[in-house]
């Protein structure tokens, strides 16, 4: 009788895995590797589990859960205290911070481009408006030396950049440059840009103030042509204005909407004032 085993007490590893949500598969794994051994295994091989053993059940599938290591996991069920805890889940609430934020942007480059899509078919490239904008939330890279034969190095520094802070990849690109030297072709330097969301961590953020900004749309990538500024620069004057703040190109439609680049279409926004 003392090799009976009660099933009142104890469970067989199907019964077992059933009840615990882990996999025969992975209770056999747990068992080899020491994380979970059955309390019993018959001369047959048949593993039986006690009820009592759900409480290291909990602790395991909760720290699996943060992606702890197994073997973080065995030492941690061999040593349970309030301190071996802590110092166990420090560094994954750091990682569960930083996957967060990576879900958090690639929700609002979903969102930016879901926002941009029905808009490409009614962009009109040869109108010019006045438009009162919002307050926006920019990631602004490091200033750059202009030169139309270094564009492509500079991406490459601004995307090395931008991996260092963590950012995704996928936002819709804009430059951030001076509007009276872009007017005057003497461009000196330039930062590139996302726009992003107050909910982003770990970066700093820009303003992009709100206010009078005159709008036009443009058919390439990134406004290629400083002739594309001369209606600009004609439309604010004539209209009583002046140029306040700075020039933002974002690119509306790009190489991730689609293969043509034909139907590449920026948008450039220069905040201005009404002269007095």
């Amino acid at each position: 009788m003392n090799d009976f085993i009660s099933s009142n007490k104890y469970l067989s590893i199907s019964a077992f895995s059933k009840l615990s949500s882990i996999s025969r598969k992975n209770l056999i794994y747990y068992d080899s590797i020491g994380l979970l051994k059955p309390i019993s295994v018959k001369d047959n091989g048949y593993r039986y589990y006690s009820y009592t053993q759900l409480d290291e059940v909990s602790i395991i599938i909760a720290l699996r859960d943060l992606d702890v290591p197994l073997k973080e996991i065995k030492n941690y069920i061999e040593n349970v205290s309030p301190d071996n805890l802590i110092n166990l889940i420090s560094s994954q609430k750091q990682k569960i911070l930083e996957e967060l934020n990576r879900l958090n942007q690639m929700n609002y480059i979903i969102e930016q481009r879901t926002n941009n899509v029905p808009v490409i078919p009614t962009l009109d490239c040869n109108k010019i408006f006045l438009e009162h904008c919002e307050e926006e939330l920019l990631f602004l890279g490091p200033d750059l030396k202009y030169d139309i034969n270094n564009f492509d190095d500079n991406f490459d520094y601004f995307l090395n950049y931008c991996n260092n802070k963590k950012l995704v990849y996928g936002y819709p690109l804009g430059v951030y440059a001076n509007y009276n030297d872009i007017i005057s072709d003497n461009i000196s330097n330039y930062n590139f840009f996302y726009k992003v969301h107050s909910n982003i961590e770990f970066i700093e953020k820009t303003i992009k103030p709100s206010g009078l900004y005159v709008i036009a749309y443009h058919n390439s990538y990134l406004a290629d042509n400083i002739k594309i500024f001369y209606p600009l620069d004609e439309f604010i004057k004539k209209n009583n204005l002046y140029a306040c703040g700075n020039v933002y190109i974002e690119n509306i439609s790009d190489e991730i909407i689609t293969k043509n680049p034909d139907k590449y279409f920026s948008k450039i926004s220069v905040q201005v004032q009404k002269v007095l």
